[in-house]
């Protein structure tokens, strides 16, 4: 999967409940009535998926945790955020405002 680093991610919230159950973050496509279990990486970056995250912020939550090493962080990602669009989970939306061209 080939993205832009301003490209912003989020869930499709409006199919999808989540819930942290002890050390497993689980969610179901209420579309699809599917349970599906994170693992801790992907449970680290679901909230930021829930609001709104690029592919640079989504590393960055990896790397800051201090488990993982960038490489990996990015490979983890892209890898992750690809399921989630196979499975038409996430949407992707237009890059953050702060990113484009200033408005003054």
């Amino acid at each position: 999967m080939s993205s832009e680093p301003s490209t912003v991610y989020r869930v499709r919230g409006e199919r999808v409940t989540w819930r942290a159950a002890g050390d497993q973050t689980v969610r179901l496509d209420i579309r699809k009535s599917v349970y599906l279990a994170l693992d801790r990486s992907a449970a680290m970056l679901w909230p930021h998926l829930m609001a709104g995250a690029t592919e640079t912020d989504l590393v960055k939550v990896l790397t800051d945790s201090g488990t993982v090493e960038p490489a990996r962080a990015l490979a983890d990602v892209r890898r992750f955020l690809a399921e989630l669009q196979d499975i038409d989970m996430i949407e992707r939306l237009d890059a953050r405002p702060e990113d484009g061209p200033s408005q003054a």
